[in-house]
């Protein structure tokens, strides 16, 4: 069974590389519609969506599908997959060459699989429940990094939410004072990846849906790092804030952040 769900997530997300690559630094005005308040959707999130949703549809037929641009595809069924198919459209839109695919597999509310492909590099990053985390089929883990001080973060800003700009300015102030650098580069779920594979001692975000992290959070923890919301809660399909980082860091920043964020 892993074997077919790596098959189809893989071929699903290159799907969707493809409809990126062929569109990417070539959108029209046109292409491009406002879903809210700095929240835009492209031609491209919807033919990408559309491209993974027939893969799924095709090999695994009984599953359900969670899709940003779409929402359910159906109820009922044990699996349901969780995917943004365009993660980083404001990046895609302006032509910066930063963003991926994000594909989460759950059962009974547990993420058992997820992938994140990066269309420019090639890269992918996957794991599956309780066998470890991979960056092109070698094995990752994160950051061995124990002093924040020492440490690399990485986040993004609420530009969804200007009602939590007063708490992220003061977490963010905190944050930076006491860590080396932190890095805002408009994709949470590569921003999870990278913290997976160590690029990134951290991440931490205050506005975020499932189908930003829940691929992501499956990489990290299989990576031997820990993952939450600011509470210190597990991230479940209502999170909205999500904490990644390696276990020796993970408490400092949890009480950083968490005095910020009641």
């Amino acid at each position: 069974m892993n074997d077919i769900l790596l098959k189809t997530a893989l071929q699903a997300a290159q799907k969707a590389g493809k409809v990126m690559l062929r569109e990417f630094q070539h959108l029209a005005a046109t292409d491009i519609q406002a879903k809210g308040k700095n929240d835009f959707v492209t031609r491209v999130d919807l033919e990408a969506e559309a491209a993974i949703k027939k893969v799924i549809a095709r090999n695994l037929p009984q599953h359900r599908i969670l899709a940003e641009e779409t929402g359910y595809s159906q109820t009922g069924g044990e699996y349901l997959w969780v995917i943004d198919p365009l993660d980083g459209t404001t990046n895609f839109i302006h032509g910066i060459p930063h963003f991926a695919v994000s594909l989460a597999l759950l059962t009974n509310q547990r993420v058992v699989f997820g992938l994140i492909y990066e269309p420019l590099s090639g890269d992918r990053f996957h794991a599956f429940a309780g066998r470890g985390a991979f960056l092109n089929d070698r094995p990752i883990a994160v950051s061995q990094t124990t002093i924040l001080a020492a440490s690399l973060g990485a986040t993004g800003f609420p530009f969804k939410a200007p009602g939590q700009a007063a708490a992220y300015a003061g977490a963010f102030k905190s944050l930076l004072s006491k860590c080396k650098d932190m890095r805002r580069c408009g994709s949470a779920a590569l921003d999870l990846a990278y913290t997976a594979c160590g690029r990134y001692d951290f991440f931490w975000e205050a506005h975020l849906l499932p189908w930003d992290f829940m691929a992501g959070k499956l990489i990290v923890e299989e990576a031997g790092g820990r993952t939450s919301d600011f509470a210190g809660e597990g991230l479940a399909l209502r999170a909205s804030t999500v904490l990644a980082a390696n276990k020796a860091l993970y408490p400092a920043l949890l009480q950083e952040v968490g005095k910020h964020f009641k």
